[in-house]
């Protein structure tokens, strides 16, 4: 989403983000689930919660010794597909709207803004409901497995309202930060300079 580029039709800019999407959420899922396990051991599971019970390190042994190193990937299916699902869907969704509403309404600044455009904020809304969408019955799985608990399909958008307003919230504002970098700084000019200020956004958001 540099937009630095001569943009194509809007079904197209989200067909190509869609891919780059899901390599990201394939990867992301990888590389964090272990990381994932841990924190929710320690947050949900009992004989993992209290300080007394060890902490991260303490975690990390224990997994390791009781379920080997299948233990840190135990759930890891739901997030695998979901993610590259519900992240590949939320970029996919924002570029498509974004050039969709490529016209003289919808690229009108909101007032005391700083220069974001309608198009940005309203893209941005609208991708991050459709992740929230998809990702609250993805977490409410994965987050059974992890903790060792069955599930049940009626109750997989349990809590969606407090996702829907935690993704809304963070991935607004990414795609907010994002809009905001590549017009007022050179950062997007390089792949390193669009590397770094993706993910110095992505952390400040979340």
């Amino acid at each position: 989403m540099t937009h630095n580029h001569q943009r194509s039709v809007w079904w197209k800019e989200g067909a190509i983000t869609l891919g780059a999407g899901t390599l990201y959420g394939v990867t992301n899922t990888l590389v964090g689930h272990p990381f994932d396990t841990i924190k929710t051991k320690m947050q949900a599971e009992k004989g993992y919660m209290s300080k007394t019970e060890g902490g991260m390190m303490d975690t990390l042994k224990k997994v390791y010794r009781t379920q080997g190193f299948v233990g840190f990937y135990r759930g890891c299916i739901p997030p695998l597909w979901g993610s590259a699902i519900y992240r590949s869907a939320q970029f996919a969704v924002f570029e498509a709207l974004y050039t969709k509403w490529d016209n003289e309404f919808m690229r009108r600044e909101i007032p005391y803004s700083f220069g974001l455009q309608y198009r940005v904020l309203a893209a941005g809304l609208i991708a991050a409901s459709s992740r929230a969408v998809i990702e609250s019955p993805i977490e409410y799985a994965k987050v059974r497995r992890q903790t060792g608990q069955s599930w049940q399909v009626r109750n997989i958008y349990q809590g969606f309202g407090m996702q829907w307003i935690r993704t809304g919230g963070l991935m607004t504002s990414y795609f907010i930060m994002i809009d905001s970098v590549r017009r007022n700084t050179r950062a997007f000019q390089t792949s390193t300079g669009q590397f770094f200020a993706s993910g110095c956004c992505a952390t400040l958001a979340f």
